[in-house]
């Protein structure tokens, strides 16, 4: 993806092991909630229901170089992006995905997510992200800051870029940090401070340029109900 983001906020403190013990999937009810754990509610939301993704079925999988990350001054484009599958023809993104589950946008990774119960409030909802390369499906590890969180409404419901947004989570440019180290697999709070339909987009290697097709740069976003 070829696009400019505004400045992002630092990353989160590593979450402590009392917080990470309640990570689950978002079945069930919830009702109660110690004062620092996750927020809770009766009615919890979900992953959005729609089609499983399949935007990487039948393409070539891309492999990353790492080297790729800090190409040389004046290195040229190897190629175009996924797009947008929505109704923004000029969308720097790749459609949002429905499910807890699919490949970034560029084909070079697989994203699945569980949550602890998806409900409206300031303690926030603990995601786990777990990243694999789609090569040979070893994990994504080692990310310097860990994942960078981008959720907000956005303003056209289909619409996957963040600029046709005009609600932001207060979690958006906080990050999900890698526990334990080296496994691939992300923990940290995601506020939803409204009810309504939420994009959640994960940027993996957002430290590194995405000018080059084989960058390790990725984006994997998904739709999320907040009742």
């Amino acid at each position: 993806m070829r696009a400019t983001r505004r400045a992002f906020v630092g990353r989160l403190a590593v979450l402590t092991s009392s917080v990470i013990a309640v990570a689950c999937s978002n079945s069930g009810p919830a009702t109660d909630a110690g004062a620092d754990g996750p927020a809770m509610c009766a009615s919890p939301g979900e992953a959005t229901p729609g089609p499983a993704d399949n935007h990487c079925q039948g393409q070539p999988v891309q492999v990353v170089n790492p080297a790729s990350c800090s190409p040389d001054a004046g290195a040229g484009d190897a190629g175009g992006d996924a797009g947008d599958a929505g109704p923004v023809a000029t969308c720097e993104y790749g459609a949002t995905m429905f499910g807890m589950e699919g490949d970034d946008d560029d084909c070079k990774y697989h994203v699945s997510w569980t949550s602890t119960p998806i409900c409206e409030g300031a303690a926030g909802v603990i995601f786990t992200v777990t990243a694999v390369n789609l090569t040979d499906n070893s994990p994504v590890a080692n990310i310097p800051s860990g994942i960078l969180l981008e959720p907000f409404i956005p303003t056209v419901a289909d619409a996957a870029c963040d600029n046709h947004s005009t609600h932001p989570s207060p979690s958006d440019g906080s990050y999900l940090i890698e526990t334990p180290v080296g496994s691939g697999i992300y923990v940290g709070p995601v506020v939803f401070d409204a009810p309504g339909d939420w994009t959640l987009r994960f940027h993996l290697h957002e430290e590194c340029s995405d000018l080059l097709d084989d960058s390790p740069h990725g984006h994997a976003a998904f739709h999320i109900t907040v009742p």
